[in-house]
């Protein structure tokens, strides 16, 4: 697998610092499935930044274009931001390991925060494609209601939706793993525990950890790792794990069930986090 030199073909803003990069040409990464990810690279930002950067896919579609959702947060994303359409960029996928195809029989709880909302709402939108949305329900959370994007596009594939912010300003105020935590809380007795799949900040991960130790429901985390090659070579994203000392999120990930993973993930399932 080699990068590939394709065009920007849009910038589309949602929010301030919250966009969608839109490439052309990306008919290679045909059968993409939710969780997976590119390494991402301008053409012209020669040794400054000097690595690529890994984000999950947002959508990919026959016409050959593909999304990535960018929030911007230092240099390399406020280069993103400023990228102009017919720019070149080298994109490397698609990488990793997804989550679980939806399956009937199976409720899925997805659990987004941020950016990490891009591989959950290509879920949504793969429960859709195989007549599955009813069974999934998005809970997603910002900051503030100006922090919570796409939403009408989430309402569109058929989901639930569930909305928190911290300031109360959008849906439930506080964190959105508190609407999860009460929505587990109100399941009536002896129904299946749903599915949690989480993608988002290093806390929210946790906290979703720490939800399917208490209630014992099937759990898989999207890891953020930082990464520099994003095929195995570099060994950076290492994150411990059971069996053997570790596992990389840009091979074995970067959906990882929680069951193999040790450290502060495995810490929240035994209760000490």
């Amino acid at each position: 697998m080699d990068y590939v030199l394709v065009p920007l073909a849009a910038t589309i803003p949602l929010a301030p610092g919250t966009f969608v990069l839109r490439f052309a040409g990306c008919g290679f990464l045909a059968g993409t499935l939710p969780g997976q990810f590119v390494m991402l690279a301008a053409e012209d930002w020669g040794t400054d930044p000097l690595l690529p950067r890994a984000f999950s896919l947002l959508a990919v579609r026959p016409d050959g274009t593909a999304d990535v959702l960018v929030k911007t947060t230092g240099k390399a994303s406020a280069l993103l931001e400023r990228a102009r359409p017919g720019a070149g960029f080298y994109l490397l996928g698609p990488l990793g390991r997804p989550f679980a195809a939806p399956a009937g029989g199976r409720t899925d709880w997805l659990v987004a925060g941020g950016v990490g909302l891009a591989p959950l709402f290509m879920q949504c939108e793969a429960a859709r494609a195989a007549g599955l949305a009813r069974q999934v329900t998005m809970f997603y959370g910002g900051r503030s209601a100006a922090d919570l994007v796409m939403l009408d596009d989430i309402v569109a594939t058929g989901a639930e939706l569930v909305l928190a912010s911290d300031d109360g300003s959008r849906g439930l105020r506080g964190r959105v793993t508190e609407a999860v935590a009460r929505a587990l809380a109100a399941r009536p007795p002896g129904t299946v525990l749903p599915s949690l799949m989480a993608c988002g900040p290093d806390p929210m991960l946790i906290a979703t950890a720490r939800l399917a130790r208490d209630t014992a429901a099937p759990c898989w985390l999207s890891l953020e790792g930082e990464m520099a090659c994003g095929i195995g070579i570099c060994l950076a994203c290492a994150v411990p794990c059971k069996g053997r000392p570790f596992r990389y999120t840009c091979v074995d990930g970067p959906v990882l069930p929680l069951d193999e993973l040790a450290g502060e993930y495995a810490l929240a399932r035994q209760g000490a986090v």
